[in-house]
C-alpha cells in the first residue's frame, strides 16, 4: 500500500511541473509501472478438489435418478395429472347461461355458469380422449370403445366408452359428485380408490376425509338435479303455469322480471330433456332470455299481451 501512494504521489508531482505535458510518454511509464507491481505478487495457486473415484460419481447419480424414479411413481398413483397437448383450447362460459361445446369427436358437454374446460385436439388421439374440467358440466359422448373418454377433476378421474353423466367439480368445494344418465362410468379419485357407477348411480367424492362413496340418484318423482332429463307437457299453458311446474320438478326458484310475461303462451312437449334445454326451448316460443344467479333463474322479455 505504501509503495502505491509513493507511484501516485510522484504521478502527481510530474502534472504539477512547468512543462509540457507529454500524454503517451505518460501512459507508457503507467503501464510498465503497473507491469513491474503485478510481477512482485505472489501467484495464485489453483485450489484442487479432493479426489473423487469415477465409479462412486455413477452410484451417487443412479441413486439419485432412482429416488426421483420412486417418488415421481408414488406421487402420479396418488393423484390423476393431466396436461393437456399442444394447441389448447380453453372453455369458459362467461354467460349466465348453461353453454354446449361439441368436441373433435363429436361428444358434447353442457357447461353451467363459470365451468371451464380445457383440452387439446391432439389429446382426441387414435386410443383415448382427455379433458380437464374445473366446475359443473354435463357430458353426451360419443361411443367408441377403442379410445375411452377421460374427464379429469382436482382430485377425481372419470372414464367412460359412451355415455351421459354429470360432473360437480367446483374448485374449493367440500365434495365433488359424478352422476350417471346412461351407460357405464368409471370414477377414480386420489390414492386409487374406484367405483363403478351405472345408470342413476352417483359417485360422491369429500374432500376433507378423502372418503369415495357411491349412492343412487334421487328419483325423478320427487326431485329432479338440474342435469336430469325429464318428460313435461304443457298444451296452451301461461308461462307462469309453467314456471311453476318447472320449479316443482327441480326444487328451483324462476323469476320473471316483467310481469306481462305471465301471459304468454307455451304450447310443447318435452321428452327427456335436462332444465338447461327446457328452457332454451322455452325461450324461443315465448322470445325471452334467462339467467342463472345463483340458485335463482331471471327469466326477462317484453312479454305477452293479456288474452280476454
Amino acid at each position: 500500500m505504501f509503495q502505491v501512494d509513493e507511484w501516485y504521489a510522484s504521478l502527481a508531482a510530474e502534472t504539477t511541473t512547468e512543462e509540457a505535458f507529454d500524454q503517451q510518454e505518460h501512459l507508457a511509464r503507467v503501464q510498465n509501472e503497473i507491469r513491474r507491481l503485478s510481477a512482485d505478487e505472489v501467484p495464485a495457486v489453483p485450489l484442487r478438489r479432493p479426489a473423487f473415484p469415477w465409479f462412486l460419481r455413477y452410484a451417487v447419480a443412479a441413486m439419485f435418478l432412482l429416488v426421483a424414479g420412486v417418488g415421481g411413481y408414488y406421487y402420479l398413483s396418488r393423484k390423476s395429472v393431466f396436461r393437456p397437448g399442444t394447441d389448447t383450447i380453453a372453455i369458459v362460459n362467461k354467460t349466465r347461461q348453461v353453454r354446449r361445446h361439441t368436441f373433435p369427436d363429436g361428444s358434447e358437454a353442457w357447461l353451467n355458469p363459470g365451468t371451464r374446460i380445457t383440452y387439446a385436439k391432439d389429446d382426441f388421439r387414435k386410443d383415448s380422449r382427455e379433458v380437464s374440467l374445473e366446475g359443473e358440466a354435463f357430458f353426451e359422448v360419443t361411443h367408441d370403445a377403442s379410445r375411452p373418454f377421460f374427464v379429469h377433476g382436482e382430485s377425481v378421474q372419470v372414464k367412460v366408452l359412451g355415455t351421459s353423466f354429470n360432473v360437480r367439480a367446483n374448485k374449493g368445494e367440500a365434495e365433488y359428485a359424478v352422476s350417471v344418465v346412461t351407460g357405464k362410468v368409471f370414477v377414480t379419485a386420489d390414492e386409487g380408490r374406484e367405483v363403478t357407477l351405472l345408470p342413476h348411480q352417483q359417485a360422491v367424492f369429500k374432500v376433507a376425509s378423502g372418503e369415495l362413496v357411491s349412492a343412487q340418484v334421487p328419483e325423478v318423482a320427487e326431485k329432479a338435479p338440474l342435469w336430469q332429463p325429464v318428460s313435461l307437457s304443457f298444451s296452451d299453458a301461461k308461462l307462469g303455469e309453467v314456471v311453476k311446474r318447472l320449479e316443482e320438478k327441480f326444487d328451483v326458484k324462476i323469476r320473471l322480471e316483467n310481469p306481462n310475461l305471465e301471459n304468454c303462451r307455451v304450447k310443447a312437449t318435452f321428452d327427456h330433456d335436462r332444465l338447461s334445454e327446457i328452457l332454451e326451448m322455452t325461450m324461443q316460443i315465448v322470445d325471452a332470455s334467462y339467467q342463472m344467479q345463483n340458485d335463482e333463474i331471471l327469466i326477462r322479455g317484453e312479454g305477452c299481451a293479456a288474452s280476454e
